[in-house]
């Protein structure tokens, strides 16, 4: 597989599905690791790294079955029909809303801490620039986006590994050691929710076009990708800020760090966030033209416009609204999915590149997972 990475579509693919998925959920990650204790957030990062290694497979699969190109919309009502394509886009538009929301204030805090050398401007005024700029790249296509994502995945890897180096000695072991089980089951949605990149399926196979062999394996180094960065940067902030981890990871850094952890923690957000809104944008745009049929400039619209108008309604502060809604959100659409998998196996109009051998029952009990995670998220909030 190493030999692939030297292949440039291959890369580029890859850095797509890493690019959706770490996002701003990351910074959740050590909060979560810290209310929960080091070793169940652990185990959870462990199992929903492989939950949605699977679901990507799965999706994978259908796609591969399914002549005609859609996005996740579009393939639910191809297999199940018009209700369920409803479900599952009420889903879609209230993770990928909310999510492109919580990017653009979060840009605009980021922002301010890489670019106070240069310039000064407000929070608010940074926040819509990244806004103008970043929807203009999802405008101009998948191209454009992909090549922006390899760049910016090999920047914030590189950020992540700067943070290791400067704050491994500042680690206090012990830490790790800590297990609070009151809130044993915290990791679950912040971690679906950081996990979450279906949409950037269907664009990475048509990057891998006639090479459709080597799209599960992008699939793979992609999950594996992220799950380290995820442990890593668990791993560093827990064990520097240990009680002290704040929700959004860096704040809680400052007085062990100073001032070079709030310059590469907020470049390394900037940049997080700016490749999951690029190709969060990208997916939801396929959804309205592939989907439904509107044009391409339409469909941008459909994209940006809603995000845009709660922002300057003043909804400002969504973070607990993201984990509500990543919990819920992307549970339904996986457990949504779990279905069409089921039936694009025996009435797919394609053969595939591969086909996954998963028992029914192993099916069934992981949709049983995914409506137990949205009732137990709904009953204790």
């Amino acid at each position: 597989m190493f030999a692939l990475f030297k292949e440039k579509n291959f890369l580029r693919s890859t850095a797509v599905l890493v690019g959706t998925m770490v996002g701003v959920g990351i910074f959740g990650i050590p909060f979560a690791f810290a209310k929960a204790g080091f070793w169940i957030g652990f185990l959870f990062l462990v199992g929903i790294g492989f939950i949605t290694l699977l679901l990507d497979y799965i999706y994978g699969e259908i796609i591969l079955r399914t002549h005609q190109p859609h996005q996740i919309v579009g393939y639910t009502q191809f297999y199940l029909g018009n209700i369920w394509k409803r479900i599952i886009f009420f889903s879609i538009i209230l993770n990928t809303y909310a999510a492109l929301l919580a990017y653009i204030i979060i840009a605009g805090e980021f922002l301010p801490n890489v670019l106070s050398p240069l310039f000064y401007a407000s929070s608010t005024t940074l926040s819509i620039w990244f806004f103008v700029i970043a929807s203009l790249l999802v405008l101009f296509g998948i191209k454009a986006v992909s090549s922006v994502e390899l760049v910016l995945t090999g920047l914030f890897i590189a950020v992540i590994a700067l943070i290791l180096v400067f704050g491994f000695g500042k680690i206090d072991f012990s830490n790790y050691s800590t297990f609070n089980p009151d809130f044993w089951f915290f990791p679950y949605g912040v971690l679906l929710f950081a996990f979450g990149g279906l949409s950037s399926i269907p664009i990475q196979r048509r990057m891998l076009e006639n090479r459709e062999g080597d799209f599960k394996k992008s699939i793979l180094a992609a999950v594996v990708i992220t799950g380290i960065l995820y442990f890593i940067f668990g791993f560093v902030v827990l064990g520097i800020s240990g009680e002290a981890t704040s929700p959004d990871a860096i704040s809680g850094l400052v007085d062990n760090l100073g001032g070079i952890i709030i310059f590469l923690g907020s470049l390394f957000g900037f940049l997080a966030v700016s490749t999951s809104y690029l190709m969060l944008g990208t997916g939801l745009l396929e959804i309205f033209k592939l989907d439904y049929g509107f044009n391409r400039g339409v469909s941008w619209l459909f994209v940006v416009l809603p995000p845009l108008a709660l922002f300057l309604g003043g909804l400002r502060n969504f973070i607990d609204v993201i984990s509500l809604a990543g919990a819920v959100a992307i549970g339904l659409e996986a457990f949504v999915l779990i279905f069409v998998f089921i039936k694009a196996k025996t009435h797919g109009d394609r053969i595939p590149e591969f086909s996954l051998k998963i028992p029914a029952w192993v099916l069934y009990l992981l949709a049983l997972v995914f409506v137990g995670g949205i009732g137990y998220t709904l009953i204790t909030r």
